[in-house]
């Protein structure tokens, strides 16, 4: 694993200086987003699939799928620089248990899955009504959020794990 997570970050330096995917321009500062995205792994290591909505330069989505080989991932990317370095790095490090999907949730044929990650793409809310038709029953939120997260969670049931700026808001659908 440790060696998929020194190619990634690699290549993400080397696709960074001509396509400007992240504003993470050290392996230091990508290493520290690595562990971010791996923070709240115990807590979804069980399930069998999941979406990461938004997955940008592969944060977390990218980073979960390499750390959980028996979850089928889908990543939603509709930016066509970001979806071309995440099929890249699928074909790269022979990630079998990943699907990226080149155009925004709302659009997709995805099934419904166990878990739905994502990482400051949108207010909860509209993530919440985006992410609805996708989970399944009893399935798992995980949204990483920054110090804002409280103020989106009035008459949300949430579970919160904080670790410096960072929340990890965990929604359960019943």
């Amino acid at each position: 694993m440790e060696e998929k997570f020194e190619k990634f970050t690699n290549e993400l330096l080397k696709w960074n200086r001509i396509h400007k995917l992240t504003n993470y321009n050290s392996k230091e500062e990508i290493k520290e987003q690595i562990e971010d995205s791996l923070y709240p792994l115990d807590k979804i290591k069980d399930k069998k699939s999941a979406i990461d909505i938004g997955t940008g330069a592969g944060f977390p989505g990218l980073i979960l799928a390499i750390a959980m080989p028996n979850t089928k991932w889908y990543l939603v990317e509709p930016l066509k620089k970001r979806y071309s370095f995440l099929n890249y790095l699928k074909i790269l490090l022979n990630l079998k248990n990943v699907e990226i999907v080149p155009k925004r949730l709302e659009e997709s044929n995805i099934p419904q899955v166990e878990l739905i990650t994502s990482r400051a793409v949108m207010p909860t809310k509209d993530i919440l009504k985006i992410a609805n038709p996708y989970i399944k029953k009893n399935g798992t939120i995980l949204l990483y959020k920054g110090s804002n997260a409280l103020e989106e969670l009035k008459n949300i049931n949430a579970k919160i794990i904080s670790k410096g700026k960072r929340n990890y808001i965990f929604i359960n659908k019943d």
